[in-house]
């Protein structure tokens, strides 16, 4: 490989496999206030980004969900060597221009993530290989890694003639324009830059144009940048033994704090975290908390944290804390009427309070106590619901969606219904009873030996209350109420 500051070409290194040859930065060029060049003194010539391009061939068998699945881990390692990891097909690319002073030289970088890239192919059963390339330019880098050849491009004025040594392969275009280049015999992008734009432009649409654009940096190029996921643990080392919990709420409120803080910077918040107390000899005690909707206001996790502790037997002195976070969620504000003073007495809750109070109750009484009731796919009223535990509640909220009744239901049902009385004609409950609708007729569980066979009525008692009656269909015909409207 020639010297840098010439101006010739670079020459290809060697294939994959053999070791590329690093060239030492040519120092700053600096500018006189005359207009010359100069080292002394005046403004100093920001140096083009070096982008470095790790391609996977291997990934060219999987979806493109699988790949965006293991990109987002293999990227975890490239950020071990620079801040801006961006994302590409079958491909990571990086810039290492600003941290070539810190490692010494692509090398030292290269060698920093070969092993444990290598090691997580591995652990996602991939073939444990790589192409890599380097230049000024991330479309450029990309070209040069899928080429098979590791190369290395310091100079924006030598990308022309390095890409125009590639195959046109490598542009990965649909089999349409792979046939309208062979037949035009374009075999390498030299030959593509000696055509003429327009035609180009008329034959394979600007998309293709802005790729050859983007790969000489004669265009802006966008980034789909690498966020790790956010982690949060914290943990405190108490000064001694402590038998009261009571005593770690003000270490608590403290982490809970900082938990506000992390999620505040993020813009997230949390549904499930665990706070754990060491023991001198004994296993962690475990307090799982688990919000049925995610929040990160500290004083309302304090005060569940708080309600655990009042119901909670620790089998030793506690020595240390810990807090973890297991699940982070997008933050979701809500909007409080701006005439909420206004509003009548006992009318200012919302489904936050409502939340919050049941959070409450299930650290008080424990989950299997709070229980909730969802509605079932049946034609039979009493099948037509069931009890939910606390723990299940949001799940089943997720993707169900009940199918609202066409015709009128009671709020409350009889657990057994009620036989009804009839005198003379006449319908009696406590009270005289007047049909107002219906009739409703339900017809189902014939194929259990339990054949229900009913005519539905809504009715009006005489103290006026709305019921839901019914009549059998059968031999007898008896008439039953089985429950009441609100």
């Amino acid at each position: 490989m020639e010297d840098p500051e010439s101006t010739a070409q670079l020459s290809l290194p060697p294939p994959f496999g053999a070791k590329a040859e690093v060239i030492k930065l040519p120092l700053p060029e600096q500018t006189t206030p005359s207009g010359k060049k100069g080292t002394e003194q005046g403004q100093i010539k920001k140096p083009d980004s070096l982008w470095y391009a790790v391609y996977f061939p291997q990934l060219i068998e999987l979806s493109e969900s699988q790949q965006q699945k293991y990109l987002n881990e293999l990227a975890a390692v490239l950020e071990s060597v620079s801040s801006t990891v961006s994302f590409h097909p079958q491909a990571l690319i990086c810039e290492i221009r600003s941290g070539l002073k810190y490692f010494g030289d692509i090398d030292a970088i290269h060698d920093k993530v070969n092993e444990p890239l290598s090691e997580a192919l591995k652990q996602l059963s991939l073939a444990d290989y790589f192409l890599y390339a380097a230049c000024p330019t991330v479309t450029g880098s990309l070209l040069l890694a899928r080429s098979g050849h590791n190369s290395l491009i310091y100079r924006k004025e030598n990308l022309r003639s390095a890409l125009g040594q590639l195959s046109t392969e490598v542009l990965h275009l649909n089999k349409e324009q792979n046939r309208r280049l062979y037949n035009m015999g374009v075999r390498h992008l030299r030959d593509i830059w000696r055509l003429p734009t327009d035609g180009l432009y008329k034959r394979f649409g600007s998309e293709f144009m802005n790729l050859l654009k983007k790969s000489l940096g004669e265009s802006s190029e966008l980034t789909h940048n690498y966020v790790p996921p956010p982690v949060f643990s914290t943990s405190y080392d108490l000064p001694y033994e402590v038998e009261s919990l009571d005593r770690l709420l003000s270490v608590a409120e403290e982490m809970l704090d900082q938990l506000h803080e992390f999620l505040r910077r993020r813009d997230l918040s949390t549904s499930h975290l665990v706070f754990s107390l060491k023991h001198e000899k004994l296993n962690c005690t475990d307090i799982n908390m688990s919000l049925r909707q995610s929040s990160r206001c500290s004083k309302h996790l304090l005060m569940l944290l708080e309600t655990h502790f009042s119901n909670l037997m620790i089998p030793a002195p506690v020595i240390a804390v810990k807090m973890e976070v297991k699940k982070f969620d997008a933050f979701t504000s809500y909007s409080e009427s701006l005439l909420a003073e206004y509003k009548p007495a006992g009318r200012q809750y919302n489904n936050n309070n409502l939340n919050q109070f049941t959070e409450q109750l299930k650290a008080r009484l424990g989950g299997h106590f709070v229980n909730s009731i969802s509605t079932v796919a049946e034609h039979c009223p009493e099948y037509a619901t069931q009890q939910l535990v606390y723990d299940e509640m949001e799940n089943r909220a997720k993707g169900y969606h009940a199918s609202v009744p066409l015709t009128l239901r009671p709020f409350l049902l009889l657990q057994e219904p009620e036989q009804l009385v009839l005198k003379n004609s006449e319908l009696y409950h406590r009270k005289p009873i007047t049909i107002i609708s219906g009739p409703e007729r339900i017809e189902s569980y014939w194929w259990s030996g339990k054949d229900v066979r009913r005519d539905y009525y809504i009715a009006l008692e005489k103290n006026g209350s709305r019921l839901w009656i019914y009549r059998e269909r059968g031999d007898e015909n008896n008439w039953f109420l089985h429950g009441y409207f609100a």
